[in-house]
C-alpha cells in the first residue's frame, strides 16, 4: 500500500511539470495596459509623435522593472532591430511584449548562444479589441550548439506582439539575445 501512494504522488509530481511552453496570455496584461493607455489604433498617426508616446510608457515602464533581465513580468521588445539578451535559469520564464506595429510584416530574432536548456518559444499577438491570437511555436533543442531561429509574422499592423519563452529543462540555462524589426 506504501508503494502505491509513493508511486501515485510521483506520479503527480512528474506530470506537474509538464514540457509546454508559455501561452498566449503571457504578456496580455501589459499588453492590454499599453492599450488603455495608448487609445485605439490610428494607423495615419506620424511616427514622431508616436515614438513619443510610445518613448513615456517605456520611461515609466523602464524605471518600474528596468528592463533588464532580472525583470519581473514581460520586458519591452523595440521593433527597431535593437538586441535585448538574457538567461531563463531551470523551469523559468521570460515575455517580451512589442508597441504596436506599424508594419504589416515583422520579423523577430532568437539567438541562442549559450546553455543547453531545451526552451518553447510562443509568439502572440493582440489587437486593440484585446482578442489574443497564437502566431508561431518553436522549440529550442536540448544542446549546446547555438542557434538562430527567425519568425516573420504577417498581418500584425497595429497590433502588440507577445513573445514568451520557458527553459524547460531543470538544471540548465538559456542564454539568449532577442530582436524585432520590420521585414
Amino acid at each position: 500500500m506504501k508503494k502505491l501512494i509513493v508511486l501515485f504522488v510521483l506520479s503527480l509530481f512528474v506530470f506537474n511539470f509538464q514540457g509546454t511552453a508559455q501561452n498566449c496570455n503571457q504578456g496580455a496584461k501589459l499588453a492590454e495596459k499599453t492599450w488603455e493607455k495608448w487609445g485605439p489604433w490610428k494607423p495615419n498617426i506620424s511616427l514622431n509623435p508616436f515614438k513619443s508616446k510610445v518613448q513615456a510608457i517605456k520611461n515609466v515602464w523602464n524605471w518600474i522593472a528596468s528592463n533588464g533581465g532580472a525583470t519581473i513580468g514581460p520586458r519591452f521588445l523595440e521593433l527597431d532591430g535593437g538586441n535585448e539578451s538574457g538567461n531563463i535559469a531551470g523551469q523559468t520564464k521570460s515575455t517580451f511584449v512589442t508597441p504596436p506595429s506599424f508594419d504589416n510584416r515583422v520579423e523577430i530574432t532568437i539567438n541562442k548562444y549559450d546553455g543547453k536548456a531545451r526552451t518553447g518559444v510562443v509568439i502572440c499577438v493582440q489587437g486593440r479589441n484585446g482578442v489574443t491570437t497564437q502566431k508561431a511555436t518553436y522549440e529550442f533543442p536540448n544542446n549546446k550548439n547555438g542557434k538562430v531561429k527567425k519568425f516573420v509574422l504577417n498581418n500584425v499592423k497595429g497590433k502588440i506582439i507577445i513573445v514568451a519563452m520557458k527553459n524547460l529543462s531543470v538544471g540548465n540555462k538559456f542564454k539568449y539575445r532577442i530582436n524585432g524589426k520590420k521585414k
